[in-house]
């Protein structure tokens, strides 16, 4: 019985360093998982609003009656997707910016019991 007591006391004084690391780790996964489903928010929308551009395109392009609306056509085409995708990676940096910047501040861990 004296060695239990004396394991038991010992588990409980090794366990609670990992306690304060486990809640720490655990604030810390959920705001990664947060940050993250923002991010795969702003890209699937981003994707979305890029198939109906391209849908639009399609149907622009059939319409086109010779050979010199066609290319303006695709160079318009061609230049507002440039612009669409500078325009997302631009958005996206500054979320992935933010996000880093948020989980790089000085947090204090959770008090355990």
């Amino acid at each position: 019985m004296p060695a239990e007591k004396a394991r038991n006391a010992f588990a409980a004084e090794t366990s609670a360093p990992f306690d304060t690391i486990f809640a720490f780790n655990r604030g810390a996964f959920e705001s990664w998982a947060r940050n993250m489903s923002k991010l795969s928010q702003e890209m699937a929308q981003f994707m979305q609003s890029r198939l109906k551009e391209e849908a639009a395109m399609w149907e622009k392009l059939a319409g086109c009656r010779d050979a010199s609306e066609l290319l303006q056509c695709q160079g318009e085409f061609a230049a507002k997707t440039g612009s669409d995708y500078a325009e997302a990676a631009q958005k996206l940096s500054r979320l992935m910016l933010d996000f880093a910047n948020n989980s790089l501040k000085p947090t204090r861990a959770p008090e355990t019991d």
